[in-house]
């Protein structure tokens, strides 16, 4: 896992855009693991990140070893790609927005078996 921080040109002042970076470092180990990889992009041009930073983080991702994630390979989860509402049209006339709908969920079951 890793993270990229975008539109840090949004930030006033250097001790500000310092003290969020440090924050949000701190947090993305919490919740990820200590030493996560990070990348920032300072902003954009044009609609465009900037082609060196680009090209600093190709080269970070081409170099870069990650450690497999002992949580995602032991827990089960569901990654789901798209889901349609199946509950028939005239029930949801007849008793309106408020009524018990049924909802059905495509994708793919990851880690361990459920």
């Amino acid at each position: 896992v890793m993270g990229v921080f975008t539109h840090l040109d949004q930030f006033q002042t250097a001790k500000n855009l310092r003290k969020t970076k440090k924050l949000l470092k701190h947090r993305f180990w919490t919740e990820i693991y200590d030493g996560a990889k990070m990348f920032y992009f300072s902003g954009c041009v044009n609609g465009k990140y900037l082609k060196h930073e680009v090209k600093q983080l190709t080269l970070l991702l081409g170099r870069v070893k990650y450690r497999p994630l002992v949580w995602r390979n032991t827990h089960p989860y569901v990654v789901v790609d798209r889901h349609e509402d199946i509950t028939h049209p005239a029930k949801v006339e007849e008793e309106g927005e408020g009524c018990e709908r049924s909802v059905a969920f495509y994708g793919y079951v990851r880690g361990t078996n459920l």
